[in-house]
């Protein structure tokens, strides 16, 4: 039986900024944050909302044609981590209804907020040929973990499936 060779992971290195600054404004974008605002791999020790990316945009799939046009196919998994000092119980129903709603909202279904629906339009412009295809949740919205101060982090994993086209 053949030994199954296991092809190092690459990763759209150009595009990681493109990337990591689209999702950073869409993030931000987002109707329910309520005076909030998500920051890039940035909490404050109490409390806050930031989003973390996992690997970067890892290249996923890519074909090239004869005429040396490639087509990658990447993924570019994060989470979202909304810390909160010890809330109650009506508040984690609060803050785990926030996370899974903005999951909802970036997969473009239809959210409501305070008797208003929102449904996010179209994912955002990339420069060069890049274009998100496709932003999916990957867990609901769950209790990560408690600091030793009784701070919680709850988490959302969220991936952002993109294309990128290019000639050789």
């Amino acid at each position: 039986m053949p030994e199954e060779v296991k092809k190092p992971v690459r990763y759209d290195v150009e595009g990681y900024e493109i990337v990591t600054d689209a999702i950073g404004d869409l993030l931000n974008q987002y109707p329910g944050l309520e005076g909030l605002t998500v920051k890039f791999s940035t909490l404050e020790e109490d409390g806050g909302l930031a989003w973390f990316p996992i690997t970067g945009a890892a290249i996923d799939s890519e074909t090239e044609s004869i005429t040396g046009k490639v087509r990658q196919t990447c993924n570019y998994p994060f989470y979202i981590i909304f810390r909160n000092g010890a809330p109650s119980s009506d508040r984690k129903k609060v803050i785990k209804e926030f996370l899974d709603n903005l999951g909802r909202w970036l997969e473009r279904q239809t959210v409501t907020i305070e008797e208003t629906n929102y449904t996010l339009g179209v994912y955002p412009e990339l420069t060069g040929n890049r274009k998100i295809t496709e932003i999916s949740r990957q867990t609901p919205g769950y209790l990560d973990s408690v600091l030793d101060n009784g701070v919680e982090n709850w988490a959302i994993y969220i991936a952002v499936k993109y294309t990128n086209e290019f000639y050789k």
